[in-house]
């Protein structure tokens, strides 16, 4: 994503085997049959990383529970979309803002050189009760 796009976005810049894992295809079931199929990765070329297959449109962060359209650069760039490309429907709103803002409530300014919690790694901080 990039911030000249999106200026006053919180962007998280890392390797994509770095943490946490925000893009997980396997993730779902999503807003419908089309937004299903269009993240399952089934190429075997490159199967595990939907930012090295160029068939791959759309990824989804399950950590942020944001969908993006994937730009083909060799990174894990993508562009965050509001609505369904196939049904129109509205998607969740990003919990990317609300993860930062709970990770610096407990201290962690610097998300990718600190050990954050594992909750923090994966959808669980925002679906633990409360």
């Amino acid at each position: 994503m990039s911030q000249l796009l999106f200026p006053g976005k919180r962007l998280l810049w890392m390797d994509p085997a770095g943490l946490p894992k925000l893009f997980d295809p396997q993730t779902g079931p999503h807003c419908c049959a089309g937004m299903n199929l269009a993240l399952k990765n089934i190429c075997e070329a490159h199967a595990g990383d939907v930012f090295a297959c160029p068939d791959m449109l759309v990824a989804y962060s399950p950590t942020f529970d944001e969908y993006g359209l994937i730009v083909h650069d060799g990174g894990a760039s993508t562009v965050a979309i509001s609505h369904c490309p196939w049904c129109g429907s509205a998607l969740p709103a990003s919990q990317r803002d609300r993860w930062f803002d709970e990770l610096a409530a407990l201290g962690f300014d610097d998300p990718l050189a600190q050990d954050i919690p594992e909750q923090y790694r994966s959808a669980a901080w925002r679906l633990k009760e409360g």
